[in-house]
């Protein structure tokens, strides 16, 4: 019997349950892609799909990717009862997507692209250039060597981590340096690129990379 996804079983085990509201800084994309007469946006990483919701409450049509079929069957679940029909589900890995060339008008990518490799995430960086449209914009938000969690777990490579212990355990975390994940992002026009520290209690921040881009 085949081993169960992290991210499966994150989701199976019910480690937590995605009841936050989209991110502010996603709700402005949102309200620019609409701007820029954006049709067709790819929610890469959706899990419950808070952010695939808000997307297509505004009219786009949004293919909503995980690689957690319970994460989908839960947005599935939110959809009908919204009575929601321009979201398409798609089962996969980020760095192997199944989506011809110049597909989308705009990709979201929130806490998604750090949980990998070094080599996986190259490879869906260059995935989501392949599939965005020339003239596409997209916003990544991805972690940074200065969040508080840097270290935890077992270490794989250079800043990177599976996590040992609470809900995303057995989960990889990799901790960008900003020179990095500006290398990794080469091929994009980088719009805005902005490092964001949220103090935690007991000291340490929770460190963000917010990222806009547009395929030139």
């Amino acid at each position: 019997m085949a081993k169960a996804h992290p991210w499966e079983l994150a989701w199976k085990e019910q480690r937590w349950a995605e009841t936050s509201p989209p991110l502010p800084v996603i709700v402005d994309f949102t309200n620019d892609l609409k701007r820029e007469g954006a049709k067709r946006v790819l929610d890469l990483g959706c899990g419950a799909g808070r952010h695939s919701i808000l997307l297509a409450d505004e009219g786009f049509q949004v293919v909503a990717l995980d690689i957690s079929e319970t994460a989908l069957k839960t947005l599935e679940a939110r959809l009908k009862s919204a009575s929601i029909d321009n979201v398409t589900l798609v089962k996969h890995e980020m760095w192997d997507l199944p989506f011809v060339d110049d597909y989308f008008d705009g990709v979201i990518c929130t806490n998604v692209l750090h949980h990998g490799k070094l080599a996986q995430i190259k490879q869906a960086t260059k995935e989501v250039h392949r599939v965005m449209k020339r003239g596409a914009s997209a916003f990544v938000v991805a972690l940074s060597t200065a969040d508080f969690r840097r270290g935890n777990g077992e270490r794989l490579e250079r800043n990177t981590f599976v996590f040992t212990k609470g809900e995303e355990r057995g989960i990889i975390h990799h901790f960008f340096p900003r020179k990095e994940l500006e290398s990794f992002l080469k091929k994009f026009e980088a719009i805005s690129f902005e490092e964001r520290l949220i103090p935690v209690e007991g000291g340490g921040n929770r460190a963000h990379f917010l990222v806009r881009l547009r395929k030139s």
